[in-house]
């Protein structure tokens, strides 16, 4: 049997029980500590008769509880379905309707909603702070004795994060995560690739209800680790902890990286960090070039999906040369580019990345054929992204598979179109997408934001003169004040495109 999550995080109890685990603003929390914590929820949760396989909502903000209650969720066969705190209305709605759970651990504001539109009973509700009701709260949990305690196995290929991904419909799609998954995804795709050592300091700077801050915080604790955590991304805040923690290694999202090249690093000392990875979107050219001139450490950045992990890593320290490529496939990952009708395509051929992992998820909850549909030829996932690989097999990525502009018959990638734009030295962003048009089928409208209130719009469509192709030339242009975008700074463009369109 293999070990879950909890008990990789248990041997280190063991070893080394007053090292620090867990640093969260002014708490420094030793691995003892967050055990005993994990312990007296697990308690919590079984004089309630939580049994296996249940489901536990998590509406928490960034913090020791979230970390307390994953370990403990792995600890009991539980799975969790980590949602945010700004959910509410219809969304919140359905949401819980989409995964039912038994138990519920929330803010105050969502357990008054929950309360309020009788979606939770108070027994089977925890509330972050003070109680709105009848119901149990964080404090009195850890106020009571660990009575009960949990001495059987877990199987680790059973469901353990349900992380909730939409399509343009905004119809939740829940991806199901398994313990091995997480553990696989830890250890194969970050420690052994990156080597990390039980020394290291991991900085978490990202909401805790995605899957990329859940590893900067369960891959520490299962390496022995320690794990630094912020309430949300403040870039003056994330350099002080760089600096205060001597944090030597951290994922960082692309629209952080982007702050700290407007911003720079004067007045900062950063040699602990040894090495950064970004994710979540892919880095134009001249951004990575700035960051090799910022950063001393090695600077990495990876390319994948919530469905499969980390598909494929790029050094871009090592390789500068190679900026435009999102690297080569990880040593457990294949690769292929594949065409309308899944032949694979020859290097240079722009189609679907489809990849083969180790680390790939259970599939879509409740939605078999969703999961079927997702694979091509049985076992390659079709990440529904554009991309060609070249005769080194160094990937390159073109742009999302549904974001394809099709104009006069020749397929136009927006991506290649905000790369012009965005060497106008007052643009600040940009999505560039198709509106229908009688003549051409679609025609090219970009929305943009602006560093400054007087901007020239002409000299935005002499570049473009200048840069593009004819089929590439946008037909349209809008200045708007803010673009739409997730909680992890990436620009929702779907919702941007239904905006503006």
């Amino acid at each position: 049997m293999n070990k879950g999550i909890y008990e990789l995080f248990a041997t280190n109890v063991a070893k080394n029980p007053t090292k620090v685990a867990v640093i969260y603003q002014q708490q420094r929390v030793t691995y003892d500590d967050l055990n005993q914590q994990v312990l007296k929820l697990t308690s919590h949760f079984l004089k309630q008769g939580v049994t296996q396989g249940q489901r536990i909502a998590l509406f928490a903000p960034n913090g020791i509880e979230f970390i307390v209650s994953l370990l403990a969720i792995a600890k009991l066969g539980l799975a969790a379905v980590p949602l945010p705190v700004s959910l509410k209305g219809l969304a919140l709605t359905v949401a819980l309707k989409k995964t039912p759970v038994a138990k519920v651990i929330a803010w105050p504001t969502i357990s008054k909603l929950l309360l309020t539109d009788n979606l939770i009973e108070p027994e089977n509700l925890i509330t972050l702070g003070q109680s709105v009701a009848s119901e149990a709260n964080w404090f009195s949990v850890q106020q009571t004795e660990a009575e009960y305690f949990f001495t059987g196995s877990i199987d680790t290929q059973a469901p353990y994060i349900l992380t909730m991904t939409s399509g343009s419909t905004g119809q939740p799609k829940p991806i199901v995560l398994s313990q091995i998954c997480k553990i696989n995804r830890a250890f194969d795709a970050t420690i052994n690739y990156y080597g990390l050592t039980p020394e290291d300091v991991i900085l978490v700077a990202t909401p805790m209800y995605h899957s990329l801050a859940q590893r900067g915080v369960l891959m520490p604790l299962m390496l022995g680790a320690t794990t630094v955590v912020l309430p949300k991304f403040n870039l003056r805040l994330w350099l002080q902890a760089i600096e205060q923690h001597k944090v030597s290694f951290l994922f960082a999202v692309s629209s952080q990286l982007v702050s700290l090249i407007q911003n720079g690093i004067e007045g900062h000392d950063l040699s602990s960090l040894r090495c950064l990875v970004s994710s979540s979107a892919v880095l134009d050219k001249e951004s990575k070039q700035s960051l090799l001139s910022l950063l001393s450490c090695r600077l990495h950045e990876c390319y994948g999906a919530s469905e499969v992990g980390v598909v494929t890593d790029f050094a871009v320290s090592k390789y500068p040369r190679l900026s435009g490529s999102v690297g080569r496939s990880l040593p457990f990952v294949d690769v292929k580019v594949t065409g309308e009708h899944g032949q694979q395509l020859a290097a240079q051929e722009v189609g679907e990345i489809c990849c083969k992992t180790t680390t790939g998820f259970s599939g879509y909850h409740k939605l078999p054929e969703k999961t079927r549909e997702a694979y091509y030829l049985g076992d390659f996932f079709k990440t529904g992204d554009l991309g060609y690989l070249d005769e080194q097999g160094y990937l390159y990525y073109v742009g999302r598979k549904k974001e394809l502009i099709s104009s006069g018959g020749i397929n136009v990638y927006p991506q290649d179109i905000e790369a012009v734009i965005k060497m106008h030295p007052d643009i600040e962003d940009c999505v560039a997408f198709s509106i229908p048009d009688k003549q051409f089928g679609e025609i090219i409208k970009v929305v943009y934001t602006t560093d400054t209130d007087s901007f020239d719009e002409t000299e935005l469509k002499k570049l473009c003169l200048q840069q593009l192709t004819d089929y590439q030339q946008p037909r349209v242009f809008q200045r708007i004040d803010i673009l739409a975008r997730s909680s992890l700074g990436k620009i929702l463009r779907q919702s941007v495109k239904e905006q503006f369109s």
